[in-house]
């Protein structure tokens, strides 16, 4: 069979020109790392598959740390670059094993989550991987990949990881930017890059005023793409558990903060007020999402006869999804002084977060206090990438701390 030859020069209008050079880019790990909006995934996705169409024998591996993530983000995406340059024709995908083979030289791509080790134990011959949202990792599931994919191949293997820096305290950061050797620096590509890099977002303004309005370390991370250094954590009583760890119990609650540019996010909780815990899991999190597609996103959760405390800000979308049968939904009770009391009602207790959740993981990660430019701090938490944090605020407030007052009254 004669080999097909796409040459992505004629879709350069699909191509941020800062990473045009990357595409060539042979070093053992390449690592993409900055803030929001920067294109990083799009030209991982975009470079995978120039290298599935012009190269032969390979079979390259996409991770996340969640497998169920993977479905929603960069498989869709793959899908929708697929589909965008008229390829459908040229790929064969099995959307229930996620896998994608392009026709032309039976090369595969292939998807699995590092919650899944039976599945990831059983891919051989890997010859290149893409470890989206590497900070989700921890440094053992990267070393166990590094070591796995290793071997004399016809041409380079190279990881490639994308991210935004969270901490400085991630292993991200110790293994490609603290102490290297010559020999280390010699095998790392790193780029930095912001959402000015990307010119395919400058007319969506919309986000970028979202971005421009980060503070604090949310803007240190999210708007500039630099490593952020934790200062006055909001929360330091929590801990990470197993999916399997949360209780199963027959009254959980539901958290929800509303959003279209920022994610809209669903959150499990299970409170346990005698022993002081909050035990938190992520059901959706999401961006540019309008209500009736997240009701019919959750339409399988099964959450019409469970209680959701959604933010009072917006009546009309608690409205509308009340139309859909969640007839439980309610507005939260939030007013002056209640995000600093709710708070600090929260940090009575310990929270424990599903490792599933790695949305609440990254917020709550980051959710610190405000500073101002003399130092001085505030009770206050910085505005920025708090979604998780506010839904389940919401409940703990509207529910858990007005039943602990004293003229509290049940109708």
């Amino acid at each position: 069979m004669q080999e097909t030859i796409i040459d992505l020069s004629q879709f350069e209008n699909v191509l941020n020109p800062v990473y045009i050079p990357y595409l060539y880019d042979q070093k053992r790990y390449l690592v993409l790392y900055g803030g929001s909006g920067a294109g990083k995934s799009h030209f991982a996705c975009q470079k995978k598959l120039y290298r599935t169409m012009n190269e032969e024998g390979h079979r390259f591996l996409i991770i996340r740390k969640v497998a169920r993530t993977l479905r929603q983000s960069v498989f869709q995406l793959f899908m929708d670059y697929i589909n965008h340059w008229d390829l459908t024709q040229d790929f064969k995908v099995n959307k229930s094993e996620m896998t994608i083979t392009f026709e032309g030289n039976r090369n595969m791509i292939l998807f699995a989550g590092v919650d899944d080790p039976e599945k990831l134990k059983s891919i051989e011959g890997i010859t290149g991987v893409w470890i989206e949202e590497a900070t989700e990792l921890a440094a053992d599931d990267f070393e166990e990949l590094d070591r796995r994919v290793r071997g004399i191949y016809h041409t380079y293997v190279q990881f490639i990881l994308t991210y935004n820096p969270i901490l400085k305290t991630n292993w991200t950061y110790r293994r490609f930017f603290e102490k290297l050797t010559e020999d280390e620096i010699a095998d790392i590509t790193p780029l930095r890059t912001t959402y000015k890099d990307n010119v395919f977002i400058k007319d969506d303004r919309a986000y970028i005023k979202l971005l421009e309005g980060y503070r604090g370390n949310a803007r240190t991370v999210y708007t500039l793409g630099e490593y952020g250094m934790l200062e006055n954590a909001v929360y330091t009583n929590w801990q990470m558990i197993d999916d399997k760890d949360f209780p199963d119990s027959d009254e959980p609650v539901y958290g929800l903060d509303f959003g279209y540019i920022a994610p809209m996010a669903l959150i499990k909780m299970v409170v346990d007020m005698q022993e002081k815990k909050i035990y938190l899991h992520e059901d959706y999190y999401k961006t540019r999402q309008t209500t009736p597609q997240f009701a019919a996103d959750i339409e399988g959760l099964h959450l019409k006869d469970r209680r959701i405390i959604a933010d009072n800000e917006a009546p009309d979308k608690i409205d509308e999804i009340r139309g859909y049968g969640y007839g439980y939904i309610e507005p939260c009770n939030k007013g002056k002084g209640s995000v600093i009391t709710g708070i600090d009602f929260i940090n009575q207790f310990t929270i424990y977060i599903t490792k599933s959740s790695t949305n609440i993981k990254k917020e709550i990660e980051g959710y610190q206090r405000k500073k101002d430019k003399d130092g001085n701090i505030y009770e206050e938490p910085e505005k920025g990438v708090d979604h998780a944090m506010d839904a389940f605020r919401y409940v703990i407030y509207t529910i858990y701390y007005m039943m602990n007052q004293p003229d509290f009254i049940v109708l």
